[in-house]
């Protein structure tokens, strides 16, 4: 099984602040010093046998200060040797689709041969979209125009694309990618409701998790999908997913990682659904999110408890098994861990990537990627 590091960078005790609006102060810790922070265990992706790096897109808040993560990939590129790069996510509507596919054949490049891994979202926030001006409310539109065009581009000497949002002329994307016609076959997109997926089958679009839901959640999504797949004539497919990590020697140890995962989840909250948000009641397309907007994410909540099956925090024996259980249950290819988040220390961040990548890692890796029967749901009855 493929493994890769999300590499992001966050300043969590500054969420005090920002709820206040007390905009007259600075943060506590600068942007900067978090940042060196995230830097630092990134230089550890490479030599601790790791497959890739990866990095997302986010914009205005102390959540996720990555805002192109294709700029950043670029660095990584250039400090690296042997690992892949991905993105989780790519938010498609904030980007021209030509420029997109530029800078997308351009890290091509720029990997001297290895691979980028592209997943790629629709976005939530709508503070990030008002301030980039994009209509929220068009997102799908300007999606799977971006999407499709980035395609059409992929592998084309000359290509011109007509849709909804954007009119193409013929142009050329320079420089060429050296997997020209291959950076796109595998898209991996995030969705959960069923019209979304169908749009991404539809669309020829892989499944990707990005949020940490629990076993029966994904188990249903990834066989939805499946179904939808099959009743288009497509194969499976495997989802990548990404999900938050503590590896500790002991259980006791451990339970401080549910603590770092639990504040991770309310400056996701924050992030998305509170601050600076006007709501999104009347948008079409994210009704969904009027339900969340207001969710309890305490630990008592039945949630949080079910996401103890998933992410990957507690012993190392533990935690092979919660892998090897989503494997066998999802039939997971890749796995994506966050390993600096909601205020944890950087040492031991650094203590907890350690252990995993000596006693986690290596059976990771050495684990079979099958398709198994219950991803497929209903077409194996």
């Amino acid at each position: 099984m493929h493994c890769g590091v999300m590499v992001t960078g966050y300043n969590q005790g500054d969420w005090g602040r920002l709820m206040k609006e007390e905009y007259d102060r600075p943060p506590e810790v600068s942007d900067a010093e978090n940042m060196d922070n995230t830097l630092y265990m990134g230089d550890l992706v490479e030599p601790l046998g790791f497959d890739s790096i990866w990095a997302t897109e986010h914009y205005g808040s102390a959540y996720s200060m990555q805002p192109n993560p294709l700029q950043y990939l670029a660095f990584w590129a250039g400090r690296t040797n042997r690992v892949d790069m991905g993105t989780a996510v790519i938010v498609a509507p904030w980007w021209n689709p030509v420029r997109l596919a530029h800078e997308i054949s351009m890290l091509d490049i720029l990997l001297r041969g290895r691979r980028l891994h592209l997943g790629i979202g629709r976005g939530i926030a709508p503070h990030e979209y008002a301030s980039l001006g994009y209509p929220l409310e068009q997102s799908h539109k300007y999606f799977y125009d971006v999407i499709n065009a980035i395609k059409a581009a992929d592998g084309a000497e000359r290509f011109e694309f007509h849709g909804e949002v954007y009119d193409i002329p013929p142009t050329t994307i320079r420089p060429q990618a050296r997997h020209k016609g291959d950076l796109t076959k595998d898209i991996k997109v995030a969705f959960t409701t069923k019209a979304s997926a169908q749009m991404a089958a539809e669309n020829g679009l892989g499944q990707m998790f990005v949020s940490g839901a629990d076993l029966n959640e994904m188990t249903t999504q990834v066989q939805m999908f499946n179904t939808i797949r099959s009743e288009l004539g497509l194969p499976p497919d495997q989802p990548t997913t990404l999900l938050w990590m503590y590896c500790a020697e002991t259980e006791e140890e451990a339970e401080e990682g549910w603590e770092y995962f639990y504040d991770q989840l309310t400056a996701a909250q924050h992030h998305y659904f509170e601050w600076n948000n006007p709501g999104f009641d009347g948008i079409h397309g994210y009704e969904e999110y009027l339900e969340r907007q207001t969710a309890d994410i305490g630990t008592a909540d039945a949630g949080f408890a079910a996401r103890r099956g998933t992410m990957p925090i507690g012993t190392p024996d533990q935690i092979i098994e919660k892998i090897k259980r989503l494997q066998e249950t999802i039939s997971l290819e890749k796995i994506v861990v966050h390993v600096f988040y909601g205020g944890m220390p950087r040492d031991k961040a650094e203590k907890s990537l350690r252990l995993f990548a000596e006693r986690v890692l290596p059976a990771v890796q050495a684990m079979p990627t099958p398709i198994n029967p219950m991803s497929l749901g209903d077409l194996v009855r």
